[in-house]
């Protein structure tokens, strides 16, 4: 194959893939999403994604995850989150580029402060971050749950992240939840990392102090 014909190969390469991905962002355009995680099952063209409801602090948080994440090992919540303060619970695909944490937090606010807690993260992450690129802010109700919620775009080494991020009450205490990936993905992901969360449900048991820090 010479060089043309190298060259024709690729674009013709990327344009099959553009056009398969175009396909999959209009289905899920069409899909009840958060319907199809709470079902287990989320089926993409011709692949099938399974979802399973995981158990956060003694069950007292459950939230649907992809049933092929797992715990991410030790040493590489040592590489990915080196502060002492990382999540306490961190799941992650097996590539490591999409992940899922969560982290109850020291805050105790009033129910009606969640909204203006929301946006005082947004805004702490944005002076800790000045090149975050901020996308979306809101509050939503899930399972007769307030969440607040904002996304942005970091830039990382040799990409860019997406993350959503998401806080709740768990008692007194503010939770907060995140969903990540590589840039490139989040044209997929973003739609399902808003369908995990609102997949969100609460049991408000006693948990002697377990988890806050």
């Amino acid at each position: 194959m010479d060089y043309m014909d190298e060259q024709v190969a690729e674009m013709t390469k990327h344009a099959r893939q553009k056009k398969r991905m175009e396909n999959i962002e209009n289905q899920l355009l069409h899909t009840d999403i958060v319907k199809a995680i709470k079902d287990g099952q989320l089926t993409i063209e011709d692949e099938t994604m399974e979802f399973v409801k995981i158990g956060f602090y003694d069950d007292q948080i459950l939230m649907y995850i992809p049933a092929a994440f797992e715990v991410m090992t030790p040493e590489l919540m040592d590489i990915k989150y080196p502060s002492s303060r990382r999540p306490e619970y961190i799941y992650t695909s097996e590539s490591t580029s999409i992940n899922v944490t969560m982290k109850m937090m020291e805050q105790e606010i009033k129910p009606e402060e969640l909204e203006d807690f929301t946006h005082n993260m947004m805004n702490m992450l944005r002076k800790l971050q000045p090149n975050a690129e901020m996308l979306e802010i809101g509050m939503n109700e899930v399972n007769g749950v307030q969440i607040g919620y904002f996304d942005f775009i970091t830039p990382a080494l040799d990409s860019k992240i997406y993350n959503l991020m998401f806080l709740f009450m768990v008692g007194e205490n503010v939770t907060m939840g995140s969903v990540n990936c590589l840039k490139k993905e989040m044209n997929i992901w973003k739609p399902l990392a808003y369908g995990m969360m609102e997949s969100i449900s609460i049991e408000n048991k006693i948990l002697d102090g377990e988890g806050v820090v």
